[in-house]
């Protein structure tokens, strides 16, 4: 952890931070190894103090820092930073994730700072990932191949949405999903056991920037699996982003209950076209805009540039997104994205052709990126699965 603190103080440094005071739990645990309630001190000379706010026995077993403390009142912080001689500056907060109130009350009691949003800089380390998150990713994507199995062995008409997506999650559960999908969004939530859409809900685009999303049980959480039974002859996309000590992998696959008919083949064939040209253009160096041009052109080519990612005013502009601690982490594979590929990202890549009234095909790898291509770390095949 010494060496992401270390990062953290160098971005710090670069930016014109004199503080870091972090309280998201995502974040927290990067840093300091627990995910317990904790405020987490980081100055620019001294070493970080970790306040246990609660569960103080939890965080002394778990936290990888060695000043950790109970507490962490705003009080008790400000009182250590003046005897750092520490009285002013700038303090960087997660503007982006905090509640405003606990927000605006910090920003009020440290008068002598001024607060500005330090998430950037954390999203910006995050977005590289070490070994030993590496080794974690590959793992939570390894999981869809027991997810893959109960796929095989239960799709059949007859069986609900829920159904399915039910048997899935009891088997993710059992070998080792956390259950949670974690998001970067304050609107942005899933149900832990993905998404599973067949037939006319392949269709339906539901939410901001989401492409196949399924409809879910009610207009209280309209993403997801839903009570329709599924039929013969339908479509069924599983999408999932299992967690696995914390990260998370996201892999979709796209199903057909009996024999796939000629559109069926023809479109999943385009779409393969799609995301086998992406990945074999990814490597260290290349713009990351260049994926989400490069998968626009092959669709256009293959008569589909209308359907991609979505149709009309529910088209979405991405292709991917970075993938770690959450599941929508920097960089997002679209237009607007002017950042190089790095070795050591994370990342998931998604093309989807999405057809009106008639239905959807879907392919997701997460991957990371290397300086020659990339290893993907999806244990299944690319194939449209008759079953």
């Amino acid at each position: 952890m010494k060496k992401r603190i270390d990062g953290l103080k160098r971005r710090m440094e670069e930016k014109g931070f004199d503080v870091a005071l972090l309280m998201y739990p995502r974040d927290v645990y990067y840093y300091a190894g627990t995910a317990q309630p904790c405020n987490l001190l980081v100055t620019l000379k001294e070493e970080p103090i970790l306040f246990a706010r609660r569960a103080w026995d939890f965080v002394q077993e778990e936290a990888t820092l060695e000043d950790i403390r109970p507490g962490g009142s705003l009080k008790e912080i400000k009182k250590i930073l003046h005897s750092f001689g520490v009285k002013g500056g700038v303090i960087g907060m997660e503007e982006d994730v905090l509640p405003a109130r606990l927000y605006s009350k910090t920003a009020e009691f440290f008068e002598d700072f001024r607060c500005e949003n330090i998430s950037p800089l954390i999203m910006d380390q995050r977005m590289i990932k070490d070994l030993e998150e590496i080794e974690l990713v590959k793992k939570s994507a390894g999981l869809f191949s027991h997810i893959h199995e109960v796929i095989l062995n239960n799709l059949r008409p007859g069986i609900t949405e829920v159904e399915l997506a039910t048997l899935i999650w009891v088997a993710n559960r059992r070998e080792g999903h956390e259950g949670l999908t974690a998001h970067r969004r304050w609107d942005g939530y899933l149900p832990g056991d993905g998404i599973v859409a067949s037939g006319d809900n392949m269709w339906k685009i539901s939410g901001y920037a989401m492409t196949v999303t399924g409809v879910g049980k009610s207009k209280a959480l309209p993403w997801g699996s839903s009570d329709r039974v599924i039929q013969k002859g339908d479509l069924v996309m599983v999408d999932i982003a299992p967690s696995y000590q914390g990260y998370h992998g996201d892999i979709a696959r796209t199903y057909v209950v009996g024999q796939a008919d000629d559109r069926q083949k023809e479109v999943f064939g385009s779409l393969l076209k799609i995301m086998e040209s992406v990945l074999s253009h990814i490597r260290a160096g290349i713009p990351v805009k260049e994926l989400y041009h490069l998968a626009v052109k092959i669709a256009e080519e293959e008569g589909y540039g209308d359907y991609l990612q979505g149709y009309g005013s529910q088209k979405g502009e991405y292709i991917g997104h970075g993938l770690g601690l959450e599941v929508d982490e920097p960089p997002v594979v679209g237009p607007h994205a002017d950042m190089l590929l790095q070795e050591n990202m994370v990342l998931a890549i998604e093309p989807k052709i999405i057809i009106p009234q008639w239905g959807a095909v879907d392919l997701e790898d997460t991957l990371l990126v290397t300086k020659e291509g990339c290893e993907i770390f999806s244990p299944i095949d690319k194939q449209l699965f008759e079953v």
